[in-house]
């Protein structure tokens, strides 16, 4: 029975055993510790999209169209339409970016002096005017950003509505039911017409949310932000259906339409598509969809790696004693024993010892998994801090910090799924190696098998 013999020479071959039980084991454990990364990466992927939503972002393409001369978006609203009529697409959020200062209310300020008098002068009173048509699924919400403390969101029927941050709204005694009065800047480069209309909202909502990372001027500040109705941003900027502009328009899937159906059925519309551009709705989260799919590459090359250093090392000491076995073999095909039957009972000598090769790298992936996640996230990490400072400072405002976020942590926990995947690796690696080894015993004839051996 070639198990018996199998059974029988790992015994007799304990170093050439060792060997191969090491190599085994370390392909093993190396190989279940990146799928177990991988698949917590997975995990993270699907914890944003939930965040932002499927879908994709209506922009411009900045390779060509460079904004409004502030930067801010130039998509049009009749190109919006054409997109939010798509079947597939159940909701969208346009948003629309003004510049406004505070009538009979003041900005919240930082501890130190960030404008000169002439800046003072023209922006010391102004927030950012966030007009948006549904603030419930704008993306600062969605991810966490920013959240809604009292009150109701901003819906597509409102008019005059504002929901501003409960810092703001604490420093000037406003609450929920509270006026808020705003008036077009008119030093804003953007605002063409120069207007200042004046337009008093009434406050539906509180939010909060802190600047992750210390602001430079007092614009960047989150309480100095304020989300209105789109009638509010248009009225204080004087937009008319001719001549409105938005910063951008995010579109979302519903859950029974193909992402990438819906996606190329809005390329195919009738849109300038060398000035504006569809991206994904998960590059709001751009720095931790980064940091994720740097991990995954580099989980992927380590598997490839380690698989390949596996089966190279144990195909080297498979020939090795395969060469040293040309007796044995010539002698079991002299007395009836078929050459399958040789190369099965290598394939169960492999087998038996990564058995409890495959045992203990389950035990040793379950603790190098978590080491390797974060050890990989730190690298990832480090490699985007370094683009972000070459690209330069990113601000601390809601966009820029949202893009800048980084992962901060990744659980990593062995799953059946990786040991099964490591298993089944494992076992496609000694096949090949057999496969591969036993093919010149295959071609040969007992008697030139003997020969060689002599």
């Amino acid at each position: 029975m070639f198990v018996g013999r199998a059974w029988r020479y790992c015994v007799r071959k304990p170093v050439k055993t060792v060997i191969i039980f090491a190599v085994l084991a370390i392909m093993a454990t190396v190989v279940m510790a990146a799928s177990a990364v991988t698949r917590s990466a997975d995990h993270v992927s699907n914890e944003i999209e939930a965040k932002t939503g499927r879908g994709f972002v209506l922009e411009n393409n900045p390779q060509h169209n460079l904004g409004t001369p502030r930067g801010a978006g130039t998509v049009k609203p009749a190109d919006i339409d054409k997109l939010a009529g798509l079947d597939g697409v159940e909701a969208h959020v346009a948003r629309q970016n003004v510049t406004a200062d505070l009538v009979g209310a003041k900005v919240q300020k930082l501890d130190h002096d960030d404008y000169d008098k002439q800046r003072e002068e023209q922006f010391g009173n102004a927030v950012n005017v966030w007009g948006v048509n549904n603030s419930e699924i704008d993306n600062n919400f969605r991810s966490g950003t920013l959240k809604l403390t009292q009150g109701r969101h901003l819906r597509p029927d409102d008019k005059n509505k504002a929901v501003i941050h409960e810092d703001l709204a604490k420093a000037n005694n406003l609450g929920v039911g509270s006026k808020l009065t705003l008036k077009g800047n008119k030093y804003d480069v953007d605002n063409e017409r120069q207007s200042t209309e004046e337009v008093t909202t009434e406050i539906v909502g509180l939010v909060s949310g802190d600047n992750p990372r210390p602001a430079a001027t007092r614009n960047e500040l989150f309480a100095n932000t304020v989300f209105t109705d789109l009638e509010t941003t248009r009225a204080l900027y004087k937009f008319t259906p001719g001549n409105e502009i938005y910063q951008d328009a995010n579109f979302f899937i519903s859950n029974d339409a193909d992402l990438d159906e819906v996606t190329q059925a809005a390329k195919e519309q009738g849109i300038d598509w060398q000035n504006y551009q569809i991206s994904p709705s998960a590059q709001y989260l751009s720095g931790i969809t980064g940091a994720v799919d740097g991990i995954k590459s580099i989980m992927r090359n380590t598997t490839v790696a380690a698989t390949i250093f596996a089966a190279t090392v144990v195909a080297l000491v498979l020939f090795l004693w395969l060469r040293e076995r040309n007796r044995e073999t010539g002698t079991l095909l002299s007395i009836g024993v078929t050459k399958t039957c040789i190369a099965a009972q290598y394939f169960t000598e492999m087998i038996l010892i990564a058995v409890p090769a495959f045992i203990a790298a389950y035990f040793a992936a379950g603790r190098f998994a978590q080491w390797m996640g974060d050890t990989t996230l730190a690298s990832v990490n480090k490699s985007a801090a370094q683009d972000m400072a070459q690209a330069g400072q990113f601000g601390a405002d809601m966009e820029s910090s949202a893009s800048a976020q980084t992962l901060e942590n990744l659980t990593v926990g062995l799953t059946s799924g990786s040991v099964i995947q490591a298993a089944i690796i494992c076992v496609a690696v000694i096949a090949c190696v057999v496969a591969i080894t036993t093919v010149p015993m295959m071609r040969k004839s007992p008697r030139e098998i003997l020969v060689d051996a002599t």
